[in-house]
């Protein structure tokens, strides 16, 4: 065997070598692991100086942290609570065959009517003891529905928004962030087949051709979104599925400019 055959099969060995080690294994992957905690650690304290937290807030509430019980209710998914709602709503209007049209789409609901395929319906279902009028103003807000004439109402977007709202950016912020850490152990632990898809593409662009391309892809984000939870609950909806043990599990896309 010659040499340059045989240094792709040594560089393969020493590869398989190396992802075989439990990680860290040496005081270099440490120094590696210390580094890059330092730059997520960072990464996080600049983002929550951009929400109007400086250093010394900010040192005070990872005390606070160190200090209180693991077992702590999430208070972003609390802040969420609504919009994870409004959410389902909006994607039993956009799948159910009972609010679609003539031509399958979205159909423009009644907000009076309290029959079977009214909004009035997906609101009490999903907003019990809410005013119907409360549901839709914060449908309106978050930039889901539009009201049609003066008792009717169209489903606009099927992602919801909180724009200009601090609260709410910073609550969904922190579960991105969550799932992606909780997807980034789970992948350095198993092997390829098993881990979690994990993908994304970049180019630079001019800022006209970013604002363009957010135009262009919300709707292929809300298209594979609804597939998706269709998906997932018609498989968790099954006779055979019904008494296991569940764990929420989904996916979450997001457009991103550096």
């Amino acid at each position: 065997m010659t040499k340059n055959k045989a240094r792709p099969n040594r560089r393969k060995a020493n590869m398989q070598q190396r992802s075989a080690r439990s990680w860290p294994a040496d005081a270099h992957d440490e120094r590696v692991r210390d580094a890059l905690a330092q730059e997520l650690i960072g990464t996080c304290m600049a983002a929550l100086k951009s929400f109007g937290l400086d250093g010394r807030k900010q040192a005070k509430l990872a005390t606070q942290v160190t200090m209180r019980s693991a077992k702590q209710p999430s208070t972003a998914t609390e802040v969420w609570t609504e919009a994870d709602q409004l959410g389902l709503a909006i994607s039993r209007w956009a799948e159910e065959p009972a609010y679609r049209d003539s031509t399958g789409r979205p159909a423009v609901l009644s907000v009076r009517d309290a029959g079977p395929d009214s909004f009035q319906t997906l609101a009490h279902e999903f907003f019990p003891g809410w005013a119907v009028a409360d549901v839709v103003t914060l449908g309106c807000k978050a930039n889901v529905i539009e009201k049609v004439g003066a008792d009717k109402v169209a489903l606009l977007n099927n992602v919801v928004l909180s724009p200009r709202n601090s609260a709410l950016v910073l609550a969904f912020a922190i579960r991105t962030v969550r799932r992606v850490l909780q997807a980034a152990d789970n992948n350095r632990r198993v092997s390829f087949a098993e881990g979690w898809p994990d993908r994304a593409v970049w180019v630079k662009v001019s800022d006209e051709d970013f604002r363009d391309f957010v135009k262009f892809i919300r709707p292929q984000i809300g298209g594979l979104l609804e597939i998706s939870h269709r998906w997932l609950t018609r498989r968790a909806a099954l006779p055979k599925n019904r008494r296991k043990k569940k764990r929420l599990a989904g996916v979450q896309m997001f457009v991103f400019r550096e």
